[in-house]
């Protein structure tokens, strides 16, 4: 039904962090999303929002990239100035998390591009 799980860790835009340790979590949603098909966006949007930060964390990209779980970049834009703004910050993200690759979409068509 969706190509693409964005926003994986959203809830820290509204300042919700872990009080413990969720790795056991982010493992079965990347089960999950492995099974499922999917890809995970990492979104640069959290950037210009009080929150500073790419959704997801470094430390979920992780464990996202150790499951097989394939990565697209998205910029959440809603002005034609923030279209791909700080990709070159999502796509540092990536490498540190051990992507070599992320995917395309158009009209629900995948291109893999590394």
């Amino acid at each position: 039904m969706f190509n693409i799980i964005a926003h994986a860790d959203l809830v820290k835009k509204f300042g919700h962090r872990p009080t413990q340790d969720l790795t056991k979590e982010v493992q079965k949603t990347a089960e999950a999303f492995k099974k499922a098909g999917v890809a995970i966006e990492i979104n640069t949007s959290g950037l210009r929002k009080p929150v500073k930060e790419i959704y997801p964390t470094l430390e979920d990209l992780k464990v996202y990239c150790a499951a097989g779980v394939p990565i697209t970049f998205g910029s959440d834009s809603h002005a034609p100035s923030e279209v791909a703004m700080d990709f070159d910050k999502a796509v540092d993200l990536a490498k540190a998390a051990g992507y070599k690759e992320y995917l395309l979409f158009a009209g629900r068509k995948i291109t893999r591009k590394g």
